[in-house]
């Protein structure tokens, strides 16, 4: 019992990985590690969470999940999360608040029928912070 109220508290790797499929629609990197992750607990009685993931990858990935962004329709180019009034999240926070404006190389957005699917790419070739939240 307390081993599953822990994962549900603190969700394992395989939860974050899950959700990186679900908001890019590619499989996660092989070469991809979760540096830092952080997730609400869903509310009661509508669901509605938050996951904040920070994910390395080797380069050559990162170029491929680039250009998925890019060609993708589903996903529009999106203004770094951080510029964004409307937001404020303790994941992110937790994630990637102390990732400065300068890092970010760009930040592509889109919408399922549960929440916002938000990937920014940072500048340094290989890593992004993956991030959704329910609307």
């Amino acid at each position: 019992m307390s081993y599953l109220l822990c994962t549900e508290l603190y969700p394992s790797d395989k939860f974050y990985k899950e959700k990186y499929e679900q908001i890019t629609l590619l499989p996660f990197p092989a070469s991809g590690h979760i540096l830092r992750k952080d997730a609400s607990y869903p509310t009661f009685p509508d669901g509605d969470y938050e996951v904040c993931a920070l994910v390395e990858m080797e380069s050559q990935e990162y170029l491929q999940l680039q250009q998925h962004l890019v060609r993708n329709p589903h996903f529009i180019l999106s203004p770094c999360i951080s510029d964004t009034s409307f937001v404020y999240s303790q994941a992110f926070e937790k994630v990637a608040g102390d990732i400065s404006r300068a890092q970010h190389a760009s930040s592509y957005a889109r919408k399922d029928g549960f929440g916002l699917l938000y990937i920014g790419l940072l500048n340094d070739g290989k890593s992004i912070i993956m991030y959704r939240l329910s609307i």
